[in-house]
């Protein structure tokens, strides 16, 4: 047992006890919604989305000409109308409910060329902690376990020095993945017996290759959470056989919170996910209009945050491209997500224009035990290049070619490229699959 993080644990929910609960209250609503049925939470689900949009209509110029609760009459906003309609959006410091001192404004990190500020009011903020601590520990990760933080850190997001004492938290600069800085996050994650990884599914795949090679072993490694990049199956295969703990994909965004999650266990043919209804309305709408998708058709995942007051986000077209299943045994009537295939820009198309999950290459090429890193780039409609970097420098793995072809169409003209690296994005993504064709 780790008596400081039993400590911290105690010592946070007393504190937040002490102050009303205002973590507390928000986790047990979130418990609730997300174990019972979808009838018994619906009544809290439409109060806070009433709430919302009443509070949008009076207190923003741009809603206040929408009558009624039908989510329908809103417009579907990306991330540019958000921007060109800021001011219209954002509401008056002194018409935030249970605000105190200034509104934190969320920036995420343009990765995708749009760089996006969203102010955020503190209970959402609040919620997002408590919205931390419940996906964490349905997946075995308790709050204030030794955890480590694999990111591009800079100066407006790093941590302090009390704040890595209060929360347990290390954070680690991702910016540079050399040996030296690969050593020295192994090294730290043995004398500090980190309990849980949180990072991008790429760095956490480099990671794992790393420590293979060297024979590290973390035996009190539990749980590792990817997310902002797909986590596709030769990266779970290798973690999971060099680590030997769980890891699962989270999918959120830094203007939202966390809007799905995998379960343990989890399969290489079965990576589906479990929307958070607790916070958040979730539509996938077809990809030319703004019609529903049907269960197993492509769709745009459309956000509506039900928590943010600062600056509501209604029907926020996320630009991933998601495949919603029926209910199962496990979503208590709730569609699930069935397969993410991320980003429009970067989906990539069979020879008839047909998408194709990114995972459909993963599933290939982790067969390949000399393929230590792979990008898939379409640059036609019929020509893609398969870059690929070699743990040996004399292997090849022409055999794929029929392989891709199978899934792509027979017609599909395939280069394989053989590299000495990959580069990251400033943001410390990495991008398996690119799209330089075009996006539908």
């Amino acid at each position: 047992m780790d008596c400081r993080a039993l400590y911290l644990r105690c010592r946070f929910w007393l504190t937040d006890f002490l102050h009303g609960s205002p973590v507390g209250k928000p986790y047990r609503e979130i418990r609730y919604i997300q174990e019972h049925s979808y009838e018994q939470g619906l009544p809290l689900r439409e109060r806070s989305l009433h709430r919302l949009l009443d509070h949008a209509r009076q207190h923003t110029s741009f809603y206040k000409h929408i009558e009624g609760y039908r989510l329908e009459a809103f417009p579907v906003m990306n991330k540019l109308s958000l921007i060109a309609h800021f001011d219209d959006i954002r509401v008056p410091a002194d018409a935030i409910p249970g605000q105190k001192g200034a509104v934190h404004v969320q920036t995420t990190s343009g990765s995708t060329g749009t760089p996006f500020a969203v102010p955020q009011d503190t209970r959402k903020r609040l919620r997002r902690v408590a919205e931390l601590k419940y996906f964490g520990k349905i997946v075995g990760f308790r709050t204030h376990d030794k955890l480590i933080h694999l990111r591009t850190w800079n100066r407006w997001q790093q941590k302090t020095a009390r704040q890595i004492k209060k929360e347990n938290i290390i954070p680690f600069d991702i910016s540079s993945m050399g040996q030296d800085d690969l050593q020295r996050l192994c090294e730290l994650m043995q004398t500090e017996r980190a309990v849980c990884l949180r990072g991008y599914a790429s760095s956490l795949g480099t990671l794992a290759e790393y420590a293979e090679g060297k024979g590290y072993r973390f035996p009190h490694l539990k749980i590792a959470i990817a997310g902002s990049e797909s986590l596709h199956d030769d990266t779970r295969a290798r973690y999971k056989r060099v680590f030997h703990s769980d890891i699962i994909s989270q999918y959120a965004n830094e203007e939202c919170g966390i809007l799905a999650q995998e379960r343990i266990p989890t399969s290489d043919s079965d990576n589906r996910m479990y929307w958070n209804h607790a916070g958040y309305y979730i539509e996938v709408l077809k990809p030319d209009t703004d019609e529903p998708a049907g269960f197993g058709e492509l769709g745009r995942v459309v956000v509506t945050d039900l928590h943010n007051y600062a600056f509501p986000v209604i029907r926020y077209d996320t630009g991933d491209t998601a495949v919603l299943l029926p209910p199962d045994d496990h979503s208590h009537g709730y569609p699930v997500l069935g397969s993410l295939y991320g980003r429009r820009f970067d989906l990539t198309f069979d020879t008839a224009g047909r998408p194709i999950s990114p995972l459909t290459y993963g599933r290939i090429l982790k067969h390949y035990a000399d393929i230590a890193q792979w990008q898939f780039i379409q640059n036609t409609a019929t020509d893609y290049v398969l870059k690929l970097v070699m743990r040996r420098r004399e292997a090849t793995v022409e055999e794929v070619v029929p392989l891709l072809q199978e899934k792509l169409g027979s017609d599909a003209r395939i280069d394989l490229v053989y590299v000495d690296d990959i580069p990251v994005l400033a943001s410390g993504k990495r991008k398996p699959v690119v799209n330089n064709w075009k996006s539908r």
